[in-house]
């Protein structure tokens, strides 16, 4: 089915349809398809290595390719098409013949050449649907965009005319720019709707000469005098009819051209959105720019001022960004100094540009709309003469109260989106880490923070939707009132009633409906696209960088920097209850390679959700601090030198290399190159695309380099791994492969560039020890031998091998020197390099066996990782309908609402039949009685609508919470191996996108279905009650309409589906680019991103385009239906004209002109309606049908369970998934209770898996685990989980506090966490629990903070500190040391602790081992570990090879074992024995003393306190 998104204007547009909220609007782009996968796979082609032709000619494989979007596509292996039948079995005419072949190729757009006829019919479609009818369409059938609206050239049109009015000094650039690209297009779509304005209102006033005209006939025949002639009856019935044809071909081309304009300038503004946010200066990102001194930035700063000021649905952050931080809370107050972080600028691409493109669809109704109004006045007075002015003066007065009440509707709106927002966020952060919080049991922790967001927000919902369904009442009754009390006034001013004035008003008064509803709707569309397009203005008119790096190819060194100084950006403003504008982005990165917040240019996430604070008055406790700076730098670096960059956590490593990549502002002195660069980042930017085309990266192929190069980065094992080799796709944001994977990918993008600069920012620390040696030898020293190599790095063990070594400390270089000089002459760089020890030997086969392997990267050969989405092809089934109305809590609500709905619109037919027994004065009463019973059944129908409406809001809100409860739980208990297979795009999706059809559009959806359905419905059973020969006129027509609309649906909905496909695409392209900005312009490749970005959004217009041309077909053919149905009521009148009573002739005729635009409308709503069940199918689908992990609870565990921490592995087997290989085989191992083991091996043979099945993340295919006598496979899952610790490889933190993260349930007191902290040495001791000084929170940058500062600066971690998304205001050390704390405050007598320390330097890797041997003295212990220093003390040491134990036994035993693995490992890390009894003797004198000491620390805080 298609995306329930249906975009603009399918049906109407609600006044507030909130806009995709933001936090939705790009975060949930699900992962770009490729073209590939949606192409049959059969033509693929698949000839490029021998080896894998075989593998990949599998249909299979390509139809597992599709990475999540919002409803995948799968290719045409899963697409069957129903094999033809013979004519004579098959009874539809139009299936008939054969069907269409799939093209190899797309065609051009048929719209391109088509005639002037064809154009207007819309006939062109014609070829398009008929294959869509007759078969599932595919991708190739879908044509290439139309060459006129192509983006490229009217992108190009657009920049020219801005930047000449830029120059000109124009006050509004962007928007006469746009007006001057779409100026005949646009005015051409004014005209249309002109022109059927002045038809909607001249028709119903000629409906008044020919019911004129019924009523001389039929006073003839009673009076016997002679009636008019016929001819004169039917040439009226035909110019209505004729009228009535040219409007509704108007109204088709008003909107077909409004919605075109609009798409073609979303996507040239999306390009340029995307090609400034290539050269925009990182002080512009971080807000501190000022903008230039032009009208055109004025007039952009004024815009913003008057939006903060006026309440508005949609993002804050209005104002350019420049001057000081504003106070927080204002956010949208112009110079908030905001900056054009990630996520504002996404936010311009997908709201802001979604907003000037709806705005443009139905722009002209802002003019023409008072015109008409003002003409229907005008005829209404010649009609009613003066008594028209009463009903007029009620709407006059009722429009503004209406619009003013739908404006408090917007500031509602806004209040709730921020709660979506949080519980958006909360979503995703709880998805992210998934695997965490199973670890620990917490998953009713946090379903009990998402029901109380997810409560407050429903609630909030239903009061809003009942407020707006009560202005929906009166809004759809105002033209009722009015034309009541212009009857009434009417006959009390002495006139008679007559059916021809009567009947035409009211048809004229029910014209009015539309311009008025619509009226305010559009004005607040246009009001908040002109907001958006101010912002879009602003950000183009921001500051440009300057190329600051000066390419020289005659320099003598290939880098030379002289007195350079760089500096980042400060960080915005963070306002804790921001919901859009304020982006905590352009934080300080560098803070040293690992210590530094993922924040910076680099690492950035796609379009992060922006930070939402957990309570509404969190306030953030650290001072705003200098950004860091690099100053000083004076070095060159010749052109084939090997230079190393080193200094503790936070010195400036990363800085000084992002300062020569063109990342940071330098603020003085100058840079050369002699030569082209390449950047390898420390997060590796990897894009979502084939495993080649990472590497390749816009160059072309030579197969002897690039196997070359795969071989020095050692890809090639994992490259066998992978489904399709190295035409494999990865997902986005690499989710599909591991870290070591990733980072080598970067170093071969890297080499391949063949650049004769590389800078590397510390490449080899995610990789294996063995395979960083490798790629150092092959790749840093072999291939780039010639090249000039700047290497920041931890690793210090290749400093000896390296040209010279650039020391840094505090961003100011140290010094410059060869390793021996060094030495010899510094103590400093002595005493660090004693911390580690130079490796001795290589180990030749070390290399053996490189691949990376955990749950969920294990790739068999046939099995793609990710499945595609499970999605309805046919219709929604009934039992999605019933599943739906249950939720709402009972199966009567349905015949609650029906009947409420047949009432509501039995008293709108019974009032206008009233109407027109008085008009004939049908029972004699007085004018009294009539008029007294004519109000109130007005009162009545507009009371029984609203009844109908709130009912239905009410069911589908609580329908909604029901559903999403169901499916969270459901899907927190869903095992791992769902997650490690399913993108988490797709997931977020359904919790945002689908639960915001189901809160918000899906019930208005069904309101106007119902709606529209009955008032048809009643109309025609009137008109047959009076004309019964009108039934045999509407059979035909009814099956025309049916066949009519199911032709439509066909590819329609198939069309829509490859829009939102497309589009995702689009979407997760942008917002790769921007994260990936630092990386492009690195390599100098901006253009071609344009280049590939322009050709996502021509091929997203392609469809969406079609979606409009698709609706238009339809209604062109609809109206046809319509308008026969008026020509038939008029001749029925006409020839009837002396058997029926003039008034039921005028009540007919008013009632069928007033249906004729609601039959397109009630095909278009029933589309809605699927494609909102289409989000309650998926949800449902979540809630009933995912498997689930065991129970959580089964047989009662005592409260002190487990005592002693001992555990027996008893013959243990496990895979991943069902059809995967096995994981471990056959492990057998017994644990004494407080036993330390540490656990070492390759990767992936299975160190990890041990842990996975110890939690039960995934169940054993054979034999026990028992701990404390207890076997448990038996016990529930919570009191498993929560009895044991774990400290994770990536410690993950959650927004919220620091309370929050380490006591997530409030289990435990303060002095409790305070100790942990204490303990983890997150605090110094002597640190109370005062407020730190303000002088020790601006010491340490927010984010740039590391476990190194000295202790005194470190009492600024407080339990209420704040703690942002991931964590990213915490550097990894300090990360590292909370999910210590985390480990320590559990008190679990069993400890997990996997690779804690892979990721932080020595020194604080030093201070973990310290905490984790005082902390967990006398409890189990088991220690996954990267460095075997870490564990050489330890009791027992287990060495795993390839799922089983190869040696297990006390360090020093394993040592002597010469041809033993863990010899081997020792020798290759200079580990001796002297080493190894030294570790174990420190930690027996530890458990000596611990004593003691463990004593006074209870004593400690309590006097403290």
């Amino acid at each position: 089915m298609a995306d329930p998104s249906s975009e603009k204007g399918e049906g109407t547009v609600h006044p507030d349809a909130a806009p995709p909220s933001p936090s939705r609007s790009s975060s949930d782009s699900p992962v770009q398809p490729k073209y590939e996968e949606i192409r049959p796979s059969a033509q693929k082609d698949t000839s490029t290595d021998g080896g894998e032709g075989k593998d990949a000619q599998r249909p299979s494989m390509d139809r597992l390719r599709s990475y999540a979007t919002a409803t995948s596509v799968t290719s045409a292996a899963s697409a069957h098409f129903p094999a033809p039948k013979p004519w004579y079995k098959q009874p539809n005419p139009m299936r008939w013949g054969k069907i269409p072949p799939i093209p190899e190729e797309r065609k051009v757009c048929g719209e391109h050449n088509a005639g002037f006829f064809s154009k207007l019919i819309f006939h062109w479609m014609g070829p398009l649907m008929n294959t869509g009818y007759r078969r599932q369409l595919e991708f190739s059938d879908l044509p290439n965009i139309n060459p006129e609206r192509a983006v490229g050239p009217l992108t190009d049109k657009v920049k020219e005319s801005y930047k000449r009015r830029v120059a000109n000094g124009d006050k509004y650039p962007l928007l006469w720019a746009l007006h001057e690209t779409f100026f005949w297009e646009f005015w051409l779509g004014g005209f249309c709707h002109l022109l059927s304005a002045l038809l909607q209102v001249v028709s119903p006033f000629t409906l008044r000469f020919l019911i004129q005209f019924a009523t001389d006939a039929w006073i003839a025949s009673t009076r016997g005098t002679p009636a008019p002639h016929i001819g004169r009856g039917l040439g009226l019935v035909f110019g209505i009819t004729a009228m009535q044809i040219v409007q509704s071909l108007a109204t088709s081309h008003f909107i077909y051209r409004g919605m075109v304009v609009g798409g073609m300038t979303r996507a040239s503004l999306i390009s340029m959105i995307y090609e400034k946010s290539m050269v925009i200066t990182g002080r512009a990102k971080a807000g501190g720019a000022e903008l230039p001194d032009i009208p055109a930035a004025k007039a952009a700063e004024e815009v913003a001022k008057k939006a903060s000021k006026r309440p508005r649905m949609g993002p804050p952050g209005g104002g350019p960004p420049g001057g000081g931080g504003g106070p927080p809370g204002g956010a949208g107050v112009a110079n908030d100094g905001v900056g054009w972080g990630n996520g504002r600028v996404t936010n311009l691409m997908s709201v802001d540009t979604y907003r000037i493109d709806q705005a443009c669809g139905l722009f002209h109704i802002t003019w023409t709309a008072p015109l008409s109004i003002l003409i229907t006045l005008a005829l209404l007075i010649v009609n009613l003469t003066y008594s028209a002015l009463a009903g007029f003066a009620l709407l006059v007065v009722g429009i503004p109260v209406l619009t003013a009440s739908i404006k408090k509707l917007f500031i509602r709106r806004k209040a709730i989106n921020k709660i979506t927002d949080q519980r958006v966020s909360l979503t995703q952060e709880i998805l992210q880490s998934v695997r965490f919080v199973k670890f620990f049991g917490w998953e009713s922790s946090f379903l009990d923070r998402l029901e109380q967001f997810r409560a407050r927000e429903i609630r909030s919902i239903q009061v809003l939707l009942s407020l707006r369904n009560a202005i929906m009442a009166v809004s759809l009754s105002l033209p009722i009132f009015a034309s009541m009390l212009a009857f009434i006034t009417y006959s009390l001013t002495r006139h008679d009633l007559a059916p021809a004035q009567v009947f035409s008003s009211l048809a004229l008064f029910n014209g009015l409906r539309m311009p008025l509803n619509l009226l305010p709707l559009v004005i607040g569309q246009v009001t908040d696209a002109w907001s958006s397009l101010s912002r879009i203005q602003e950000f183009m008119l921001s500051e440009e960088r300057e190329d600051e790096e000066k390419f020289d190819s005659d320099a003598p060194h290939a880098v030379q920097v002289k007195d350079g100084s760089f500096t980042w950006e400060r960080t915005p403003t963070q306002d804790p209850e921001a919901t859009v504008g304020v982006m905590p982005k352009g934080k300080p990165p560098g803070k040293g390679p690992k210590g530094g917040p993922k924040g910076g240019p680099k690492g950035q996430k796609l379009s992060p959700s922006p930070p939402t604070g957990s309570e509404d008055d969190v306030k953030t406790l650290v001072e705003e601090a200098e950004p860091f700076k690099l100053q000083d730098l004076n070095f060159e670096i010749g052109r084939n030198e090997l230079v190393a960059v080193i200094g503790t956590v936070g010195s400036g490593k990363t800085s000084l290399l992002a300062a020569l990549a063109g990342d940071m502002r330098k603020t003085s002195g100058e840079v050369i190159f002699g030569a082209s660069r390449a950047f390898c980042p420390q997060y590796a930017w990897i894009q979502n695309t084939t495993v080649r085309d990472n590497i390749l990266f816009g160059k072309d192929l030579d197969s002897q380099w690039y196997s070359d190069v795969i071989k020095a980065c050692a890809l090639q094992p994992d490259l066998d791994m992978l489904p399709n080799h190295d035409l494999t796709e990865i997902g986005e944001r690499g989710i599909t492969i591991s870290g070591g994977q990733k980072q080598r990918l970067n170093i071969a993008r890297a080499i391949y560039f063949d650049a004769d600069i590389v800078l590397m920012d510390d490449p080899l620390s995610a990789v294996d020890a063995h395979v960083g040696r490798h790629i150092f030898d092959n790749a840093i020293l072999g291939m780039l031998k010639d090249k000039c190599r700047i290497l920041a790095t931890h690793q210090l063990w290749v400093l000896n091998r390296c040209d010279r070594i650039i020391w840094m400390e505090e961003g100011k270089i140290q010094a410059i020197d060869t390793f021996d000089n060094l030495m010899q002459n510094s103590e400093g760089f002595r005493h660090l390099m004693e911390t580690t020890s130079v490796e001795e030997k290589q180990d030749p086969d070390a290399v053996a066996d490189i691949v990376d392997a955990g749950p969920g990267k294990k790739m068999k050969k046939d099995k793609g990782l990710m499945q595609s989405e499970e999605r309805a092809i046919a219709r929604i089934p009934w039992s999605v309908y019933k599943t739906y109305i249950e939720a709402s809590g009972t199966m009567l609500n349905l015949p609650l609402v029906l009947v409420l709905l047949i009432l509501a619109q039995g008293a709108n037919i019974v009032t206008n039949l009233w109407l027109s027994f008085w008009t004939s004065d049908k029972f004699g009463f007085s004018m009294g009685v009539y008029i007294g019973i004519y109000a109130t059944l007005g009162v009545l129908q507009a009371v029984l609508a609203f009844v109908f409406m709130v009912s239905l809001s009410i069911f589908g809100t609580t329908a909604s919470k029901g559903m999403l409860r169901g499916a969270m739980a459901r899907v927190l208990r869903a095992p791992m191996s769902f997650f490690d297979t399913t993108p988490l795009g797709r997931i977020t999706n359904r919790f945002s996108r689908d639960v915001d059809v189901m809160d918000n559009t899906l019930t208005d959806a069904m309101r106007m279905y119902f709606f529209s359905i009955s008032a048809i419905i009643s109309v025609f059973i009137l008109i047959i009650a009076y004309f019964y020969y009108f039934a045999i006129a509407l059979v035909p027509l009814f099956l025309v309409f049916l066949f009519a609309t199911s032709y439509y649906r066909a590819s329609a909905r198939e069309i829509k589906r490859f829009e939102s496909i497309l589009r995702s695409s689009l979407f997760a392209k942008f917002g790769e680019g921007l994260s990936g900005i630092a990386s492009i312009r690195a390599y100098g490749l901006q253009s071609r991103f344009v280049e590939s970005l322009r050709k996502s959004i021509d091929d997203m217009d392609a469809a969406y385009y079609l979606t409009y041309s698709n609706q238009r077909w339809l209604s062109v053919r609809l109206d046809m239906i319509g308008n026969l149905l008026v020509l038939t009521t008029g001749i029925l009148v006409v020839t009837s004209r002396f058997s029926v009573s003039p008034s039921i002739g005028g009540l007919v005729l008013s009632y069928i002109l007033s249906i004729v635009q609601m039959i397109q409308f009630t095909v278009r709503q029933l589309a809605e309606v699927e494609n909102g069940m289409n989000a309650v199918e998926r949800l449902r689908y979540y809630g009933n049908d995912l498997e689930e992990e065991a129970p959580l609870h089964t047989i009662d565990v005592r409260k002190s369970w487990p005592e002693k921490g001992e555990i027996i592995f008893d013959d243990v087997h496990m895979r991943y998934r069902p059809g995967l290989p096995l994981v471990l085989q056959g492990l057998s191992m017994h644990i004494a209770g407080g036993e330390r083991i540490g656990i070492v091996g390759r990767t992936g043979a299975g160190k990890s898996s041990i842990m996975s099945t110890l939690f039960r993340l995934v169940e054993l295919s054979g034999g026990h685990i028992t701990i404390d006598g207890i076997d448990i496979s038996t016990i529930g899952l919570h009191d498993l989980r929560s009895r044991l610790a774990i400290i994770p490889q990536d410690p993950t933190l959650f927004r919220g506090t620091v309370r929050s993260n380490l006591d997530p349930f409030g289990e435990h007191s303060d002095l409790a966490l305070w100790s942990a902290l204490r303990q983890a040495d997150l605090v110094s001791d002597e640190a109370d629990t005062a407020p730190p000084s303000p002088t020790a929170a601006a010491a340490a940058p927010e984010g740039g903070s590391n476990a190194l500062v000295p202790a005194r600066e470190q009492g600024r971690i407080q339990l209420d500190s704040v703690v942002e998304e991931d964590g990213l205001n915490f550097s990894l050390g300090q990360r590292q040391l909370m999910a210590l704390a985390r480990a320590l405050v559990r008190g679990s007598q069993i400890i997990v602790c996997d690779e804690a320390t892979s990721s932080v330097d020595m020194e604080t890797d030093d201070k973990i081992q310290a905490t984790m041997a005082k902390g967990f003295r006398g409890k189990t212990l088991l220690c996954i570990a990267h460095r075997l220093r870490t564990i050489i003390g330890y009791d027992r040491i287990c060495v795993m090879d390839k799922g089983q134990i190869a040696e297990l036994g006390p360090p020093l035993e394993l040592w002597k074992n010469e041809a033993g693995i863990f010899r081997s490992m020792c020798d290759r890390s200079g580990i001796r024995m002297e080493d190894i009894k030294g570790a174990r003797e420190e930690i027996e004198a530890g458990d000596r003393h611990v004593a003691g000491a463990s004593v006074e620390r209870e004593v400690a805080p309590k006097e403290e306190k």
